[in-house]
C-alpha cells in the first residue's frame, strides 16, 4: 500500500511549471523569439493566454529559399512577415492583459519586398505607436529595435597586394579620386571569412552609363540621393545575393513602382520625444528628428545605412544627455561627428562610414571602449577626444577594410590612430595581410603598450609572406607585458567561381575545395627570439583557422618555441581530410616547449 503511495505522488504533484503566476511565465517566454513563445499556448489550455504576459516582442523573418518568392511576385498575397508581427502585439490584449513592453525588436530581410509599395509607412508607424504607448508602465525602460534590411556591412572586400610582392598601386599614387576607388572596391570579388564564396561579381557600369542612371560620373551625390528617393547604388543593391536580385528584378516587372525608387521609410518624430526610451537600434530608414530632441533616459544607440546628414545625426546625439553607448554603421552621410561634453560615452563604433573624416568627442573622461572600421583616415586629426579619454581606453578594435595598405603616408596616419589608445588593455587589429605595414619604416617610431595584455591580429597570411615573423616581433616588442596572443587567418577563397552555378556549394563541395595542407619537406628555419614578453609574459596563444601554409607554420613554429611559459594552446584548423588535421596536430605538439601546457585541437 506505500509503495503505491509513493509511486502515485510524483503524478499527483503535476506539472509545477504551470503554477507559476502568468508574470513569472511571461518573464520566462520573453527571453524567447515571439514565434516560440507562441507555440507555449499549445501546451495546455493553461498557456492559452500567457503569451499576453510576455514583455518582449522579437521577431527576425527568415530569409525565402530559392529564386522564387510568391510575396513578391504575387501582390495580391498578404505580407506574411508583417501580419505575424502586427498579431504578436496584439495578442498581448488578450484577456485584458496589463503586461508592460519592455522591447521590440523587429528584424526584417527586406523591408520593401515584406510590404506592399505604400503600405508599410503605416504598418511600422503602428507597431513604433503601440510600443511608445506601453513604454510609460515599463519601469526599466522601453527598447527598440528596428532593421528593416538585412545586408552586407561593407562594399570594400579585403584585397591584397599582388603575389609578386609588389606595394599596391594606391589612390594618392594614381591620382585618382574616392568615387573611382568605390567603383573598384565594387567589380573586385568579394572574399568570405566564413570559408565559403559569399560574394558575386558586381555588375560593371560605364561612367556614361553611371551618369544616365541618375548619378554623377564623378561619384558625388546627386539631389536625388541627398533628399533619400534613391539610395542604391546605381541602380543595384550591392548587399543582396543574385537569387534576391533576380527577385526584385520580378517584382519590378510585377508592379509600376521599382523597389530601388521606393523612399525608404521615415521614422516618425514622436520616437524623438519618448522620455522612458533606453535603447535605440534604426537600420536602412530616414530620422528625420524634429528640431529638439528629447530623450533623457536613452543609454544605447545604433544607427545603421541612415541617409541623414551628420547634422541631423548630431542633433539626436545633443538629445541624449544620458548616451553611454554610440554606434554608426555605413552612415555614408555622415562627414563629421560630433559628440557633446553632455553625453559622456563608454563606448563609441565607427563602422564602414567612409566618408567621415572628422570625430569629436568634447568629454571621453569615461570612454572605456572604441571601434574603428574602415579606410585608413585621410587626416591625422581623424579622432580627437578631450578629457584624457584616450588613456583610459581598455579595449581598442582597429580593422582597416579593402585592399592593403601600402603607402607610407596612410601607414603614418595609422600609427598615430594606434598611437592614441597606447595604454589599452586589449587591441584587436584586422587587414587584408595580417600584420600589414608594420614591418615598413613608418612603425618604427610606434609607441610602447605598457598595460596590453591581450593583442588579436586578424588577416590573410598567403604563402609567399617572407616577413610576417619581422612584422609580429615588432608588435611583440612594444608590448613587455603582453599575455595572451590570437592570431585568427582569413580562409582563402574557394576556387569555385568558373562554375555557372557558382552560388550554391554542396557541403561536399566545399569540403572538397579546402586549403589545408601539410608539406613535412618545407624549410621552415626561424630565428631565437629575445623578444621579452614572448619569452617571459606570454602564457596562451590561439590560432583561428589554421591552414597549414608554409608562412603560417613558420610564424607559429616561431612563437610556440620561443614561448618556455606558455601554459595554455588552442588550435582551430580549418576544414579538411583528418589526416592533415593529424599531421599539423603532431607537429604542434612538438614545437610547445612548455610539454605540460595544456593543448587544445578543433
Amino acid at each position: 500500500m506505500d509503495r503505491t503511495r509513493r509511486r502515485r505522488q510524483p503524478s499527483a504533484a503535476g506539472d509545477r511549471l504551470s503554477k507559476l503566476e502568468d508574470r513569472v511565465l511571461g518573464h520566462v517566454l520573453s527571453f524567447l523569439q515571439a514565434k516560440e513563445a507562441a507555440r507555449a499556448a499549445l501546451l495546455s489550455s493553461r498557456w492559452r493566454d500567457v503569451f499576453a504576459a510576455v514583455r518582449t516582442v522579437s521577431m527576425d523573418e527568415p530569409e525565402p529559399e530559392g529564386a522564387g518568392d510568391s510575396r513578391t511576385t504575387r501582390g495580391a498575397e498578404p505580407p506574411t512577415f508583417s501580419c505575424a508581427v502586427s498579431n504578436a502585439l496584439l495578442a498581448r490584449n488578450r484577456r485584458g492583459g496589463t503586461a508592460s513592453l519592455r522591447a521590440l525588436r523587429v528584424a526584417m530581410d527586406d523591408g520593401y519586398r515584406s510590404f506592399p509599395f505604400g503600405a508599410h509607412a503605416t504598418t511600422v508607424d503602428q507597431w513604433i505607436s503601440y510600443a511608445l504607448h506601453q513604454a510609460a508602465a515599463a519601469p526599466e525602460g522601453l527598447q527598440i529595435d528596428l532593421r528593416l534590411r538585412r545586408g552586407a556591412l561593407c562594399y570594400r572586400p579585403y584585397a591584397l597586394a599582388p603575389s609578386s610582392r609588389k606595394r599596391p598601386r594606391t589612390l594618392s599614387d594614381a591620382g585618382s579620386s574616392d568615387s573611382e576607388g568605390e567603383e573598384l572596391y565594387h567589380r573586385r570579388r568579394r572574399v568570405s571569412i566564413s570559408g565559403a564564396s559569399s560574394g558575386y561579381d558586381e555588375p560593371r557600369r560605364s561612367p556614361a552609363s553611371r551618369s544616365r542612371s541618375g548619378r554623377p560620373s564623378d561619384g558625388s551625390l546627386s539631389p536625388s540621393d541627398s533628399d533619400g528617393s534613391r539610395w542604391y547604388f546605381d541602380g543595384y543593391d550591392t548587399d543582396r545575393s543574385p537569387s534576391q536580385l533576380r527577385r526584385r528584378k520580378e517584382t519590378a516587372r510585377a508592379g509600376s513602382a521599382r523597389p530601388w525608387e521606393t523612399a525608404p521609410y521615415t521614422v516618425p518624430s514622436s520616437l524623438f520625444s519618448c522620455a522612458d526610451l533606453r535603447s535605440l537600434a534604426l537600420s536602412h530608414c530616414r530620422l528625420a528628428p524634429p528640431a529638439k530632441v528629447s530623450l533623457p533616459s536613452l543609454e544605447t544607440l545604433l544607427l545603421s545605412h541612415v541617409t541623414d546628414p551628420g547634422r541631423r545625426v548630431a542633433g539626436i546625439i545633443a538629445g541624449c544627455p544620458r548616451l553611454a553607448d554610440l554606434t554608426l554603421e555605413a552612415c555614408e552621410e555622415v562627414v563629421r561627428l560630433y559628440v557633446p561634453s553632455a553625453a559622456r560615452l563608454r563606448r563609441l563604433a565607427l563602422r564602414c562610414c567612409h566618408r567621415l573624416h572628422t570625430v569629436v568627442v568634447d568629454d571621453a573622461s569615461e570612454l572605456a571602449a572604441f571601434e574603428y572600421r574602415g579606410p585608413v583616415p585621410d587626416t591625422s586629426s581623424f579622432l580627437t577626444m578631450h578629457g584624457g579619454g584616450s588613456k583610459k581606453v581598455a579595449y581598442c578594435r582597429v580593422d582597416i577594410c579593402g585592399e592593403e595598405e601600402a603607402s607610407s603616408e596612410k601607414l603614418v596616419r595609422l600609427r598615430q590612430l594606434l598611437r592614441l589608445f597606447s595604454n589599452t588593455r586589449r587591441l584587436h587589429l584586422e587587414s587584408a595581410r595580417l600584420g600589414s605595414g608594420f614591418d615598413t619604416d613608418a612603425f618604427r617610431s610606434f609607441s610602447t603598450m605598457p598595460r596590453l595584455r591581450h593583442l588579436e591580429l586578424r588577416g590573410r597570411l598567403p604563402d609567399d609572406d617572407a616577413v610576417v615573423v619581422d612584422s609580429l616581433g615588432r608588435i611583440l616588442g612594444h608590448a613587455p607585458k603582453l599575455e595572451v596572443l590570437t592570431l585568427v587567418f582569413h580562409p582563402e577563397e574557394h576556387d569555385l567561381g568558373a562554375r555557372p552555378d557558382r552560388y550554391n556549394f554542396t557541403e561536399e563541395e566545399l569540403l572538397d575545395a579546402h586549403h589545408l595542407r601539410y608539406n613535412p619537406h618545407s624549410d621552415l628555419a626561424v630565428p631565437s627570439s629575445t623578444i621579452r614578453c614572448l619569452r617571459k609574459r606570454v602564457r596562451e596563444i590561439n590560432l583561428v583557422h589554421y591552414q597549414g601554409g608554409r608562412a603560417q607554420r613558420t610564424l607559429a613554429k616561431f612563437l610556440l618555441c620561443n614561448a618556455p611559459v606558455m601554459d595554455n594552446l588552442c588550435c582551430v584548423f580549418a576544414e579538411g581530410p583528418l589526416w592533415t588535421q593529424t599531421q599539423l596536430k603532431r607537429e604542434i605538439l612538438g614545437w610547445v616547449r612548455n610539454k605540460s601546457a595544456n593543448t587544445q585541437f578543433f
